[in-house]
């Protein structure tokens, strides 16, 4: 729920214990299943060793991502507002690979031909959500933290639009 409001959002962040933090591991191996089964059915490998490269790509293109964040936060010294970025850039990765998982299940185990329309069905959920994504990012940096639109827009271009776009040159070209 806490992609689609902010007091969700907000609430789920201050309740920081075991819970939530196993709940954070159990949806980022989710999400990175689910994101690198996706790659490898629009590449049609097939072969264990692509299986499992694609699967550290995925993980190891997140952990980047986080350990990216939270290092401009040290070298900025704003560590809580790298926290905040980290939870809400990750919350909508973790969103989309949550809604993804029944869609992975139809796309490698249903019996008849369907991944095309699961595929597509899969991008538009992706761009719908990407685009929600890149709307809270720039209202909740704006409106609550009062940062510069042009620091949000830096932002925005390095860490979220240009790897997806690296990603589709990777996985269609």
């Amino acid at each position: 729920m806490g992609a689609f409001a902010q007091r969700h959002a907000n609430q789920f962040l201050r309740e920081e214990n075991a819970f939530t933090e196993r709940v954070n591991a159990i949806t980022f191996f989710l999400m990175s299943i689910n994101f690198a089964l996706i790659i490898l059915k629009i590449t049609q490998s097939v072969e264990l060793l692509s299986v499992g490269l694609k699967l550290i790509y995925v993980s190891g293109f997140f952990l980047f991502k986080i350990g990216l964040i939270k290092l401009l936060g040290f070298i900025l010294k704003t560590k809580d507002l790298s926290k905040l970025a980290v939870f809400f850039s990750m919350l909508f990765d973790r969103t989309l690979g949550f809604i993804l998982f029944p869609l992975v299940v139809l796309l490698y185990f249903f019996s008849f031909e369907v991944s095309t329309i699961v595929l597509v069905i899969s991008f538009v959920l992706f761009l719908i959500l990407i685009l929600m994504k890149l709307f809270w990012l720039w209202k909740i940096g704006t409106n609550s933290f009062g940062l510069p639109q042009f620091y949000i827009f830096l932002y925005l271009c390095t860490l979220e639009i240009f790897p997806l776009l690296i990603l589709g040159k990777g996985v269609f070209y």
